[in-house]
């Protein structure tokens, strides 16, 4: 009996160790941080979280793993970490880590430097109760942007058993996408706003061939994507953000349409946030089965995702929260084509955010500006009906062209409750500029005085009437004043010359002499 009391003891020991060395694989794919599921690890459920941090007034961004026990949110100890990491999947390295207290921080590090350096920093004993035993730093330039990284990550521990006299090996797998935003500016010039600069924040990865098409007030940008379902299964969400002005009145309006690769997208995942007293900030947030329609749907599947932001069709009422956060003003106004010398009737509705955007009744003071000068003034107070709108009739000055600001304060007697909103008087008309090559030798001539001012601009004169060079149609005043050229029209000729700015750029000040009537057309 003995015997055979010794053999089942040790077919129950094989038994034992051969399920306490498991292989779990597990998943978590997108955002700024992921709690993966809990996991059977040996006699424990286990969860991995992983989450992402920068570190304030630099560059750098810190990622913790941590392993821990999910009844007791306790770490478990003596962890060995095998992580792969790619980033728009591009390895960045492979290597192993040995965690005592079951926490590993990655320190990505901006460099010059292409290649990817590994250096590995043990806490000393007073550090160590306060931050992770195990911190790595990793420096390359590929950590100089955000964007989608991915980490495979193997995970094992030894587990002591007292009643096997031995140790079981545990593995857990786990596939971890971490979103790291990454944000770019963009300067534009507007024929009817002027200089902006509109901002993306991007959570999957870098954009590229951003531009603005002032005709139809529309954001273009893209971005590298992988269509295929598999890539697709993977990811969580992608998030877009687009930072505007709120000196930007063409894109102030109450709702922005996008589309992605030619697909319109449903409003729902299309936020607006005028909660920010400066900028309004655009959130596109797309999931994945909304992103396995838009594959369907696209006519020529690439390797990019296209975005398109714009004003809804035909809406072009504006919008704006008070800086408290409280009351949301919608504006509108008629004629649409604003025009100097002219009536102008605006209407105003004015809802309340905490209320849900219900109309409400409230006093406000409305201020209209021109060149940070005030030109009117009114007290009034909105109706609080969804059916009727309150009035304010203007008569623009002649002598007024250009961007004006309705100043609304002190709506409900709350000084905080303020906001702006911009409209244009004498809009430009944006049409495809054509310029002949050839003009910008006698730009170049004229802002170095080698032509005078009346035979360059006697020569664009004549090239717009025969339809040689082609403007924007543009609006001109009846009270032309001096005749004098403006230093910075000329200047503008000598950069557009040296290839320093753009045709439209150059365009804008031509605009201005026909608007003068210092060019007659």
């Amino acid at each position: 009996m003995k015997p055979n009391c010794l053999v089942f003891f040790v077919l129950i020991s094989c038994a034992l160790l051969v399920s306490f060395s498991s292989i779990t694989d597990s998943y978590g794919h997108g955002l700024g941080s992921e709690i993966l599921p809990p996991e059977l690890l040996g006699f424990k459920m286990v969860t991995l979280e992983v989450s992402s941090n920068p570190i304030l007034d630099t560059d750098t961004r810190e990622i913790y793993f941590s392993l821990y026990e999910t009844d007791t949110g306790i770490t478990v100890k003596d962890v060995t970490y095998s992580i792969t990491a790619k980033k728009e999947n591009k390895l960045l390295f492979d290597q192993t880590f040995q965690s005592d207290d079951g926490i590993v921080m990655l320190k990505l590090i901006p460099t010059e430097s292409r290649q990817i350096s590994i250096e590995e920093q043990n806490g000393d004993f007073f550090g160590s109760m306060f931050s992770p035993n195990k911190m790595i730093d990793v420096k390359g330039n590929a950590f100089a942007t955000g964007g989608f990284y991915n980490f495979k990550i193997i995970l094992s521990t030894d587990e002591q058993i007292p009643e096997l006299g031995g140790t079981s090996k545990n593995i857990l797998n786990y596939d971890v996408g971490i979103s790291i935003p990454d944000k770019t500016y963009h300067d534009i010039n507007d024929a009817n706003f002027g200089q902006q600069q509109l901002g993306v924040i991007t959570y999957y990865s870098q954009i590229e061939n951003f531009n603005y098409d002032d005709k139809n007030r529309t954001v273009n940008f893209s971005m590298p994507f992988d269509w295929s379902v598999k890539n697709i299964d993977q990811i969580s969400v992608v998030h877009q953000e687009l930072i505007i002005p709120k000196t930007f009145g063409d894109l102030m309006t109450n709702n922005i349409s996008v589309n992605v690769n030619g697909v319109q997208i449903s409003e729902n995942l299309v936020t607006i946030d005028d909660f920010s007293y400066n900028n309004r900030i655009i959130h596109l947030v797309v999931g994945k089965n909304d992103l396995l329609n838009i594959s369907k749907e696209q006519e020529n599947p690439n390797d990019k995702m296209v975005f398109s932001f714009s004003p809804t069709q035909n809406d072009l009422s504006l919008s704006n929260v008070t800086a408290n956060g409280q009351y949301r003003i919608n504006l509108s106004w008629q004629p649409q084509n604003i025009q100097s010398d002219s009536w102008t009737t605006f209407m105003v509705d004015i809802t309340d955010v905490f209320l849900l955007d219900r109309p409400v009744l409230v006093n406000y003071d409305l201020s209209i500006l021109y060149e940070d000068k005030i030109i009117f003034q009114k007290n009034s107070n909105s109706t609080g009906l969804k059916t009727e709108q309150d009035i304010v009739e203007f008569l623009i000055p002649d002598n007024i062209t250009g961007p004006i600001i309705l100043q609304f304060e002190n709506l409900g007697g709350n000084e905080l409750a303020m906001a702006n909103l911009p409209v244009v008087v004498n809009r430009i008309s944006v049409v495809e500029t054509s310029i002949p090559p050839w003009i910008k030798n006698n730009a170049g001539w004229w802002a170095t005085d080698q032509i005078a001012d009346s035979a360059f601009l006697e020569g664009i004169q004549y090239l717009i009437k025969e339809g040689i060079m082609v403007v924007s149609p543009t609006e001109t005043s009846e009270s032309a004043g001096s005749q004098q050229v403006p230093v910075w029209i000329k200047n503008n000729a000598g950069w557009w010359a040296d290839g320093q700015i753009d045709d439209d750029s150059f365009v804008l000040g031509i605009q201005h002499l026909i608007k003068v009537g210092i060019i007659v057309i």
